[in-house]
């Protein structure tokens, strides 16, 4: 739903998303969890209020939001001239492909994030974030003051800023603009690499993440995407790392459905957790009526803890619909 100012000044764009689904999973101890449930819920607002002013406001409904109660994006965007954009508020700060794609939190070709993902990735932020390019590079500087990885935010009681710098090549635009499957086929390939370095300085410690992926959608449906993190503690010099390797091939539209189906394999080595290795293995198929706007899933994961020496295994059915 829009709305525009006589003079094309100003508009504003009402929409939103609800994801909602079965889930059932069994771990070695014969514990099982089965339910029904709203994965999500989002009511965004945005638009322009003059040329080269703009702003996002994005909520939860359910009372989910990150720092603010229902609160989860809230920034006003400035295009400095051709090349530099500037935005302010809370928002996603760049911290790897699969975290950066899509506000909606919804171009995704599986039901979940892989564990690495989760681990280092996806944390808004409030700050500001300078972003440009110049043809295929894009770049990305930010500052903020509180951390983007989950459990590190910081109390506004003059603790250290936190930062994050980084940079892509590519025809796929940006990590924001990117999204996850060849679903148009368009006949060209495209591409994305790039390497994100985020220092999040919290109260109790000091993290030094670095982010590396890369994507390629082939154009006849075939897509490959891959990321790796390290991050490494200040406290008790300590260091994690993480990695998923994704592969997916879309089908043409079968009438009003387009087919698809996604495999993908993580791997996380927390030493902040007693040296703890975990593998996370996924299978999934898609059915899409309108992209990602509106689509079925059906994933199964087997996630195994070595530590623990425990596997869990997970059928996870979702519906999306973005409006």
């Amino acid at each position: 739903l829009t709305f525009t100012s006589q003079d094309g000044e100003a508009s504003m764009n009402i929409g939103g998303q609800l994801q909602a689904g079965y889930s059932w999973s069994e771990n070695d101890a014969g514990t099982l969890n089965s339910d029904w449930a709203v994965n999500s819920s989002r009511l965004r607002v945005g638009g322009q209020v003059m040329d080269g002013l703009t702003y996002f406001m994005q909520l939860d409904p359910q009372g989910g939001g990150q720092s603010n109660g229902d609160l989860i994006d809230a920034w006003a965007g400035w295009q400095v001239n051709e090349s530099i954009h500037l935005r302010l508020g809370q928002q996603k700060m760049r911290s790897g492909l699969s975290a950066d794609t899509s506000a909606n939190d919804t171009d995704f070709e599986t039901v979940s994030r892989s564990i690495a993902t989760s681990t280092f990735a996806g944390g808004r932020a409030t700050g500001a974030l300078f972003t440009g390019n110049a043809g295929m590079f894009n770049w990305h500087a930010g500052v903020m003051n509180n951390g983007t990885v989950a459990g590190t935010a910081q109390a506004n009681d003059g603790t250290d800023m936190s930062l994050t710098l980084g940079g892509s090549f590519g025809s796929g635009g940006t990590s924001e603009d990117w999204s996850e499957g060849d679903l148009a086929r368009s006949g060209a390939s495209s591409w994305i690499a790039g390497l994100t370095v985020t220092q999040d300085n919290a109260v109790a410690d000091d993290f030094m993440t670095i982010n590396a992926f890369g994507g390629w959608k082939a154009g006849n449906g075939l897509a490959l995407q891959a990321e790796f993190w390290t991050r490494d503690a200040d406290a008790g010099d300590t260091s994690d790392s993480g990695l998923y390797v994704q592969g997916s091939y879309t089908l043409a539209a079968n009438g009003s459905m387009q087919p698809g189906f996604v495999a993908r394999i993580s791997q996380l080595d927390q030493e902040t957790a007693g040296d703890e290795e975990t593998t996370e293995v996924l299978v999934g198929v898609n059915a899409y009526y309108a992209a990602h706007n509106l689509k079925t899933q059906l994933q199964v994961r087997q996630v195994s803890m070595d530590l623990a020496d425990t596997d869990v295994t997970s059928v996870d059915l979702m519906f999306t619909l973005v409006f």
